[in-house]
């Protein structure tokens, strides 16, 4: 009956996709619940981050202690032994011990299987299918839940630990009267305030007393608290006498909560159970500093808040319309009357005091429904995973808390809801609200009279949430641009969660959304003490006194401001980087503003209109004109436009510019207006393009060629160039049968292509044979010239023979009269070969070659001795569909993806040139490369389509070090053609035959079950060390970006040669593409133009020394080595030895190529000739190789 209750949670939709773990909920009743030496650990590539919301597989339950956690899908650890947790539930089940090997077919009682459902049963199927996503999504949500929340041991601990919190509070003795501003006592008590004291002259007197309370609040107290980096809120209420009746103005309460913090903190020093103090600043608010306290043996940290007791002062007193910050106090003066009526508004300072006095009342906002308990919980991994609930630019867990209890309020959740139900429905409502122009309030009933009213909310903040009292905005610290981040993170769950093809519980808990790798651009501002400048340049002198003298807090929301309507329409999205609370010890003075030492921005591109070059504005006769030349200045000028109006405009870049600086306007535009009205001009870090360089080889200028750029401008040429020769293939005349299809078959032709290639006019020292240059041996190489492979489909004739050398002689023919006709009537120079023609078109060289589709066939037909004819694939048939069906559909399409997304093209050339310069590229297919590219533009969840090179490449190393090549295929929709049957036939069918599959499985709608691009290749090492490869490269260029630095994206691109056997140094002198390096030679000479050239004669074309010498050594000595090359302009080729090959053998007269003889124990026995190995190699590479070392 067990047995059937685990069925019973799963749909049939669900028992129908592979790999689905049968796994019951009723763990209690079958004792897997309770033992502490039984824990979960994930079997999924994409394990929970452990910075975030993890621990490693390999740890025990005392990680708790450290506040990790881990994914609990998948396997079971018992006894110290790792066994699926199926197989561990049966084994419970049988009666077999769980550490004693199960038997392979236990004998199941089929009765049992069919017995009827009990009503329980019937409930639980019907509430999985009721509340929740599917039987799956429920038991992964279940699991993670285990994980992130604390367990009722670990609560009662805590619990106790504040009550000892609250006994040590209390016996701290009163102390005397002084005035704030003597702050003499507090140093001899070794103590520092918490707080910057701007001015420093306070008036009134502070003298300790005891607390009489301290309150358990926050998520703690509600039993929201996850992990990791698990908190506790306490708030010590501070008795009445500690304050006088005019405390409210001029930071008088600010300073006295402060000293209260600090004589807490200097009493709770000298306590040998408590280890570690520090303040910090509760959610970046410089007014608010709190104290962290962690107690001995324990990781859950306590963050003590100090307020005032309930009724201290009237909350109207703290309306946000009021001043209670004089200008007289804070600016200093000396001189003149304070004229309270006309003191601006201090919203920041008010809204930071009412928010100690209305704790009490915002603690009623909880629920005891533990369905909604737990989709707070969800909610709060969410927020985690993107970085959304930073201290400073961020959006908190609590007020993600008490927005699900607004939803209640308004009925748009119920008490009765299952956590998911709970979790999509708040990401739908917050996704279609806006509090930025429309507020929400707690506050229930009518207004009475005193509270502010929604209006006067929003000309002081920016984004508007009211509490339940009506006087405190939730959001105060909170831009736009935080909740416009939040908002479009909610879109994009929700379409997740409605697309049923997305893995959406693994892309919303599961999968981080770092900053640098959501944002298509990044700049820092660096020195941002600087900032304290733009104050007076914006005007914002008043807003500097609600902040205490922050000046950062001051700025920073116009600054954004400013630079979001520059970009205007250039960008969909623009946020500041949260950044974690600045922690520092009890003894310290406390920071200025702890925003650190930067400030990171990011901007999410809309590519429909970054590239643009200028921005057209109002008519020169509007009235919006004179402020549009106020905010650009110098920039604004007046221009005709080809619809006949006159308007003001601004243009970025000449009309000639090159596509890769059309992708870095946006920097320009920032670095222009932050120097123009605030005079930041040398602070700016842009972070765009720090990876075109790669893309970037040194050639001169050519006249009457485009720029080289990043490569953009020469596949459009190629592209032109193509096209031009199509019309006149199928404009030829005298053919035996007529070009139907034309297709360009190589990179080029799907923009993917890493050095595109240009019109052949440089100097060479190629000698001059006929219409033909051949290279000469002593002379330097010639410069590289690839062909162009384009693929012919002729129209169908009957009278093609049946026989595959006859097809052979027949298109040999075809190619000699195709020839003819190019050559008589277009003057084209060919090159006829018996499988293929090269055509020489504006210095471009195209390798024409004909498809028929019946060689397909005819590979595949094998006659037995029988007689009989059987049809089955061969080698050949697969390569030469591979070559006539699969290439040129899959060139098309990505060519069609490429039309879409403007960084498709760079980012796949990107990765296929890091692939290269880690020596790798002859492993992994080009074709393999571009697809798995694709698939992050394709299914970019649970991120939006990359829009810049830098971004896309950064995706690509986090997609091949993280995806889990062994169980899991990689499906790339392309044109969308896949059907809800394939995604559950393609995972099945590669689980079946797992075993016969390449590593590296990827399937498309052409190509479901063959993955021809990856049939041969990568092997096992290659794979795993592509997949180290990528993490540390990853590593390295996040840490790079996000620093704000002088840095050096190219250290990724050099390769580690210290892990090879041997090195074999090569001359730079005949190296054909030494300019494609990515460090190019000190002694290259950039090649020079020849201005005389014929443009009838075929220059060498994919002539590459190197190649030709690696293809004889692979040839040669494949059984002992392999062997890394970096074929754009690699001057080293690495060796690695075989262990098989290094492995002594019996003698056998076979196997004595590349080994000598030696006498072990009277037998004797070959071992592997390294050095007459490598002294091949010398001889071998006579003229290329100058030197080979050996490294091991």
């Amino acid at each position: 009956m067990k047995r059937m209750k685990e069925i019973t949670l799963l749909s049939n939709k669900d028992l129908e996709r592979p790999g689905v773990l049968i796994s019951p909920e009723q763990s209690d009743e079958d004792g897997l619940e309770g033992d502490e030496d039984d824990e979960m650990v994930s079997d999924s590539p994409h394990n929970y981050n452990e910075e975030d919301l993890g621990r490693s597989v390999n740890a025990n339950d005392n990680d708790e202690e450290e506040g990790k956690c881990t994914p609990t899908i998948g396997k079971r650890k018992v006894n110290g032994q790792m066994v699926n947790a199926a197989t561990t539930t049966k084994r419970l089940e049988t009666g077999h011990d769980a550490s004693e090997p199960l038997a392979k077919n236990p004998r199941v009682d089929k009765k049992a299987l069919y017995k009827i459902p009990t009503n329980e049963e019937v409930n639980q199927l019907k509430e999985t299918e009721n509340l929740f996503h599917s039987s799956l999504f429920r038991l992964q949500i279940t699991e993670l839940l285990k994980e992130v929340k604390l367990k009722d041991k670990k609560c009662q601990e805590i619990t106790d630990k504040i009550k000892s919190l609250q006994e040590l509070c209390s016996s701290v003795p009163p102390g005397n009267p002084y005035e704030i501003s003597d702050q003499s006592w507090l140093q001899k008590k070794k103590g520092k305030i918490s707080i910057v004291q701007h001015p420093h002259e306070v008036k009134g007197q502070f003298q300790f007393f005891p607390p009489k309370k301290l309150q358990i609040c926050g998520s703690f107290h509600h039993e929201t608290c996850i992990k990791p980096n698990a908190s506790v809120d306490v708030f010590v209420e501070m008795p009445m006498e500690c304050f006088q009746p005019k405390d409210y103005l001029n930071h008088r309460y600010l300073r006295k909560r402060a000293l209260y913090l600090a004589v807490l903190a200097t009493y709770l020093s000298k306590q040998d159970s408590v280890t570690h103090l520090q303040y910090t600043y509760h959610h970046g608010n410089s007014l608010k500093p709190i104290l962290l306290v962690k107690y001995k043996g324990q990781c859950v940290r306590i963050h003590l808040h100090v307020g005032a007791e309930t009724g201290a002062f009237k909350l109207n007193r703290f309306h946000i319309c009021k001043n209670n910050v004089r200008c007289q106090w804070f600016t200093q003066q000396t001189t003149g009357e304070s004229d309270v009526i006309n003191q601006p508004a201090t919203p920041l300072y008010n809204t930071s005091i009412l928010q100690d006095l209305t704790v009490q009342d915002n603690l009623q906002c909880g629920s005891q429904s533990a369905g909604i308990r737990d989709g707070i919980c969800l909610l709060k991994v969410w927020l985690r995973q993107r970085e959304l609930h930073m201290d400073i630019g961020g959006f908190s867990g609590h007020i993600m808390s008490m927005y699900v209890w607004y939803l209640l309020l308004k009925r748009k959740l119920h008490t009765l809801m299952s956590s998911y139900q709970v979790m999509r429905n708040t990401l739908l409502n917050l996704s279609q609200c806006n509090w930025t122009k429309e507020g929400i309030s707690l506050r229930r009933g009518t207004s009475d009279g005193k509270c502010p009213a929604m209006a006067e909310f929003h000309a002081a903040f920016e984004t508007v949430f009211v509490d339940v009292t009506g006087y405190v905005n939730l959001c105060a610290k909170m831009t736009r641009t935080v909740f416009h981040r939040v908002k479009h993170e909610a879109e994009l769950a929700i379409t997740m969660l409605e697309n049923g093809n997305v893995d959406s519980f693994d892309m919303l808990f599961m999968t981080p959304v770092p900053f640098f790798r959501k944002f298509d651009h990044i700049f820092h501002l660096s020195h941002i003490e600087e900032l304290a400048n733009c104050v007076e340049k914006l005007g914002l002198q008043d807003r500097l006194m609600d902040c205490g003298g922050n000046y950062v807090d001051t700025c920073l929301s116009s600054i954004l401001s400013i630079v979001s309507e520059a970009l205007g329409q250039r960008v969909k999205l623009i946020q500041m980087a949260g950044i974690p609370a600045q922690q520092w010890s009890i003894s310290e003075e406390a920071p200025i503003h702890g925003y650190g030492d930067k400030i990171t921005v990011g901007l999410l591109l809309n590519t429909d209109f970054s590239n643009s070059i200028l921005d057209k504005g109002p008519s020169a006769d509007s009235e919006e004109a004179k402020e549009f030349r106020e905010f650009w200045g110098k920039k604004s000028e007046l221009r005709r436009f080809q619809d006949g109006s006159i308007c003001e405009a601004v243009v970025w870049l000449p009309a000639t510019s090159t596509i890769s600086k059309r992708r870095l306007v946006c920097s320009k535009i920032i670095q222009y207006i932050l120097n123009s009205q605030l005079g930041i001009e040398k602070d700016i870090k842009y972070m765009g393009g720090q990876l075109d360089c790669l893309l970037q080889p040194q050639l001169p200028e050519m006249e009457g060629v485009p720029a080289y750029g990043t490569g953009e401008e020469q596949h459009i040429t190629v592209i032109q160039t193509f096209d031009g020769l199509c019309k006149i293939l199928r404009s030829l005349d005298g053919l035996p049968l007529a070009i139907i299809t034309i297709q360009g078959v190589c990179p080029v032709f799907r923009f993917t292509e890493v050095f595109p290639a240009i019109p052949e006019r440089f100097k060479t020292s190629a000698r001059k044979q006929a219409t033909r240059e051949l290279p000469l041996s002593e002379k330097a190489c010639p410069f590289y010239t690839p062909v162009l492979k384009v693929l012919c489909v002729l129209e169908t004739s009957g009278k093609w023979p049946e026989d595959l050398e006859a097809i052979r002689r027949l298109k040999a023919a075809f190619y000699i009269k195709l020839g003819e006709t190019l050559r008589k009537d277009h003057s084209l120079p060919v090159l006829v070969n018996t499988d293929h023609i090269d055509v020489l078109k504006t210095g471009f060289v195209f390798r024409i070659s004909i498809g028929y589709m019946r060689e397909i066939t005819l590979h595949k037909t094998t006659r037995t001795p029988d007689g009989l004819v059987k049809v089955k694939d061969t080698e050949m048939s697969q390569e030469v569909e591979q070559e006539i069906v699969a290439l040129p559909k899959l060139t098309s399409t990505l060519h069609g993806v490429h039309q879409r997304y403007n960084a498709y093209s760079g980012t796949a050339r990107l990765a296929k040139r890091w692939l290269s310069s880690q020596l790798m590229s002859d492993y992994i297919s080009d074709e393999a490369v571009d697809l798995i590219v694709t698939s992050l533009f394709l299914c970019s969840h649970p991120f939006t389509p990359p829009s810049s090179f830098l971004v896309g490449f950064s995706r690509f190393l986090q997609l091949l070090s993280t995806f889990n090549w062994k169980i899991s295929p990689l499906m790339i929709n392309l044109n969308e053609d896949f059907t809800k049957e394939d995604y559950i036939d393609i995972p099945s069918k590669f689980t079946k035959e797992r075993s016969t599959l390449p590593l590296m499985y990827i399937s498309t709608p052409q190509d479901k079950f063959k993955s021809h691009w990856t049939r041969k290749s990568p092997s096992a090492p290659i794979l795993q060390r592509l997949v180290l490869l990528a993490r540390e490269s990853l590593q390295v260029i996040q840490t790079e970006l996000m620093s704000g630095g002088q840095i050096d994206v190219k250290q990724i691109f050099r390769p580690p040669l210290g892990i090879y056997d041997v090195v074999l140094h090569l001359r730079c002198k005949q190296l054909s593409r030494p300019h494609q390096a990515v460090d190019c030679p000190s002694e290259l000479n950039p090649p020079e133009l020849d201005y005389n050239r014929e443009n009838d004669v075929f220059p060498v074309t994919d002539f590459d020394p190197v190649q030709l010498f690696l293809a004889e050594l692979r040839t040669i000595y494949e059984d002992f080595a392999l062997f890394f090359y970096d074929k754009y302009g690699g001057s080293v080729i690495g060796v690695l030895w075989k262990p098989s090959a290094m492995q002594q053998k019996e003698f056998t007269v076979s196997s004595l190529k590349g080994r000598m003889p030696t006498l072990n124990e009277e037998t004797v026995h070959l071992k592997t000739n390294t050095e007459a190995i490598l002294e091949d190699f010398r001889i071998m590479g006579g003229g290329l190789v100058t030197r080979v070392e050996t490294k091991r």
